[in-house]
């Protein structure tokens, strides 16, 4: 059944650049995705006993999370959430909503950032165009600031425009949060040099270089009308 949404929920988000929906992911999806983006960031960051995964840095952190939807099968499913995608239409105002990124956003001790300044999730990408996100909790977590991008419980998912600064500087204090942030995608993407997004050349081992398409491969396509 396709997802439709109220007009107060388009006109807020339209007014604020962001919404935050409630539940939309249940504590079991929660927890198989935290379980599932660790296991996978456990396996590219090789900790060792001695250098542990909550001692790496967080810039580490993140270089090594991009994508997991690509390394296993539930990560996919549940990255790929139809109902995501139905809401981005919506939202995004665009027929053909593709997958840009997505980003497990897992800090540690150090609290270092990836980013100089918060910037919007268009400038983190090197996908053009990214025409919005989301940021979905994964486990509750008390964190020392408010924002109306940060969910405020598990489950919960915030759909962000593209033009909204993100609040990186300010989550990346905070220690031990487990966060995914999807970035959509429209029409014909193109990967272009982006110096703010930390993967800016990684997509280069997929044999591709700057000002090419980013076909089904790199960008599927989650829905289309």
């Amino acid at each position: 059944m396709k997802f439709t949404l109220a007009q107060e929920h388009i006109d807020h988000f339209n007014k604020t650049g962001a919404i935050e929906f409630y539940d939309l992911f249940s504590e079991k999806e929660c927890q198989t995705l935290l379980n599932h983006a660790d296991s996978i960031l456990t396996q590219r960051v090789n900790p060792t006993p001695r250098n542990p995964l909550h001692l790496a840095s967080n810039e580490n952190l993140y270089l090594n999370g991009k994508n997991l939807w690509k390394d296993g099968f539930e990560t996919k499913k549940l990255c790929l959430k139809k109902q995501l995608a139905d809401i981005a239409f919506h939202l995004f105002r665009k027929k053909h909503i593709r997958l840009a990124f997505d980003q497990y956003v897992r800090t540690g001790t150090l609290q270092d950032c990836p980013f100089k300044d918060n910037l919007t999730i268009q400038d983190i990408s090197s996908i053009r165009p990214t025409i919005g996100g989301v940021f979905i909790l994964l486990e509750d977590y008390p964190f020392s600031f408010e924002n109306p991008l940060i969910p405020k419980k598990a489950g919960n998912v915030i759909f962000a425009a593209d033009n909204v600064l993100l609040p990186l500087k300010e989550l990346f204090t905070e220690k031990n949060v487990f966060m995914l942030m999807i970035g959509f995608s429209s029409g014909k993407p193109l990967y272009c040099l982006e110096m703010n997004d930390p993967h800016t050349h990684s997509l280069k081992k997929d044999g591709i270089v700057f000002g090419d398409s980013a076909g089904e491969d790199l960008c599927p396509t989650l829905l289309m009308n």
